[in-house]
């Protein structure tokens, strides 16, 4: 069985930086948007849980992200998509992203929970979830892509504040996914270069106006574990990114 879903995304001006080719952040909106169509299309979206008489919606708690090459303003970014498996309360997905040739320009997996809305508490994934995994394509990167995350206290390399706007709300209620990673990014100096590879483990909610605290350090040269975190110390997101310079 081969569910998966093709979807294509041309790459805008106001998503790409100076040299032309799209930021991190655009590629992941490329990759949320994607897994929501896809999950429409095989009837376990939103929109089909609110269908049923339930409140309940997808969560990505943990996205992994490997890039190769990022597309560039006018360019076509094609996204392939499909559902791997899991077990009881995640599900995994995974992603190929092409240009229009169908090169591939870089490969993604990440982890979904379900919650309810009306509690905001987690609830199990659905079978039918489960009964359309992918059982032909293999997984772009290995059936364990994850790792544990942890953050090191060591003397920054960067850090900065942020506090969360109503524009970055998302249908869920609280802050959007992408807005973290955005968030992360501003804490890696200039100079770092081009950021190859992410990943980045959701870990608690952020509300409009909540305060978070951008720190990054470098563990090893180009490489930077990251947090996210609230004023009372409390983990928002833990994340490592991997930087190639140009």
């Amino acid at each position: 069985m081969d569910n998966f879903g093709s979807y294509d995304f041309p790459v805008r001006t106001y998503e790409c930086g100076p040299n032309g080719a799209a930021f991190l952040p655009a590629i992941c909106n490329y990759l949320q948007e994607a897994a929501s169509l896809n999950a429409e299309s095989l009837g376990f979206s939103r929109t089909d849980f609110a269908a049923a008489g339930t409140d309940l919606t997808w969560v990505l708690t943990r996205l992994r992200v490997q890039m190769v090459r990022y597309p560039r303003w006018e360019e076509q970014a094609r996204v392939v998509t499909w559902p791997r498996g899991g077990r009881r309360i995640v599900a995994w997905r995974d992603f190929v992203v092409q240009d229009a040739s169908g090169t591939q320009l870089g490969v993604a997996t990440s982890e979904w929970m379900i919650i309810d809305l009306a509690n905001r508490r987690i609830a199990p994934v659905p079978e039918a979830v489960f009964a359309c995994a992918n059982t032909v394509r293999t997984p772009v990167l290995g059936e364990n892509p994850f790792t544990k995350l942890r953050w090191d206290c060591r003397e920054v390399a960067g850090a900065e504040r942020f506090k969360a706007k109503r524009g970055d709300i998302d249908l869920n209620g609280h802050v959007n996914n992408v807005h973290y990673i955005e968030w992360l990014l501003e804490a890696v100096p200039a100079t770092a270069g081009v950021c190859t590879d992410l990943e980045i483990t959701f870990k608690s909610e952020t509300f409009a106006g909540d305060e978070v605290l951008s720190e990054a350090v470098e563990t090893e040269p180009g490489i930077y574990a990251h947090r996210l975190s609230a004023p009372d110390g409390r983990d928002h997101v833990l994340a490592r990114t991997v930087w190639r310079k140009d």
